[in-house]
């Protein structure tokens, strides 16, 4: 069992008369023991406060932004990328993102320049070109 003292310490209560004083005026309206009660019950409670481990989850949720649907593609959108995956090779992908970045070769046109605005170098890595019609 803790005395007075110890508790007042434990609960960040200033060792000065004042600071105790200050502490226990707030039970004055007690009477003997009730006050003495109350006042022990609001130090137990500041402890437990003070020595309470922080809870490690943050206080708000996480936002989670839901992915927007991109527009489709149009034809004319479609056939260039076509025509640039054609005149660059199987490695038209990373050309044509490095050349989104400002490297070179500064060979996309306007429209491949909108969907890369439109719709990002993200989508580029896991855009698919169509398959050709069978014939």
């Amino acid at each position: 069992m803790s005395t007075i003292g110890d508790l007042e310490r434990r609960a960040g209560i200033g060792a000065s008369p004042a600071e105790r004083t200050a502490f226990w005026l707030q039970f004055h309206h007690l009477e003997g023991e009730a006050c003495l009660n109350a006042g022990v019950t609001e130090l137990r409670r500041l402890i437990a406060q003070k020595e309470a481990r922080p809870d490690p989850r943050p206080k708000t949720r996480a936002v989670r932004l839901a992915r927007k649907t991109l527009p489709p593609l149009t034809p004319e959108q479609e056939a260039a990328l076509q025509a640039y995956a054609a005149r660059h090779g199987r490695r038209w992908k990373s050309i044509l993102n490095n050349a989104w970045m400002g490297g070179p070769p500064h060979d996309d046109g306007g429209l491949l320049r909108g969907l890369r605005n439109s719709h990002g170098p993200t989508w580029l890595q896991s855009y698919r070109l169509p398959k050709p019609a069978k014939r």
